[in-house]
């Protein structure tokens, strides 16, 4: 899947890989984040999430490999093994964003093929309103300090 911003590659990747305020960011979809661990690899975090109006709580590793790959790698729960590799590359006056899913269903939902395309459809859909809330959360905090 691949995305267009108007963001600069610099300012997309910090607030993309900035979880701690993924909150701030698409407020009806994470609800809350708590990093547990933090080293030089990454960050173990619990997430409080809503997704396709289901509320869960996961486990994450996030790992940010400067200046352009954030991996998100799915530790606990029916998608456990799951991983995003997300690239920011500049291009023109701003950044094309590409994310790779290699989505793995764990348990009873290994009986259901038919969802993996259903779920990749929604984390389309789901990229796509993360693009035009992480601008305006961007144009907010300009607005704010000018």
């Amino acid at each position: 899947m691949e995305r267009c911003s108007y963001l600069p590659q610099n300012r997309l990747f910090q607030l993309s890989t900035d979880v701690e305020n993924f909150h701030n960011i698409m407020p009806e979809n994470f609800k809350s984040l708590e990093v547990i661990k933090e080293n030089d690899y990454g960050k173990i975090v619990i997430e409080k999430i809503n997704f396709l109006g289901i509320p869960l709580k996961i486990k994450t590793k996030h790992v940010v490999v400067k200046p352009n790959v954030h991996e998100i790698h799915i530790l606990n729960g029916p998608t456990k093994g799951t991983v995003f590799t997300e690239t920011y590359v500049q291009s023109g006056n701003g950044t094309i964003v590409s994310i790779e899913v290699k989505l793995i269903l764990s348990g009873f939902y290994r009986l259901f093929g038919f969802l993996e395309g259903f779920l990749k459809n929604k984390i389309s859909a789901t990229m796509d309103k993360f693009i035009v809330a992480v601008e305006k959360y961007d144009s907010s905090l300009t607005s704010y300090q000018n």
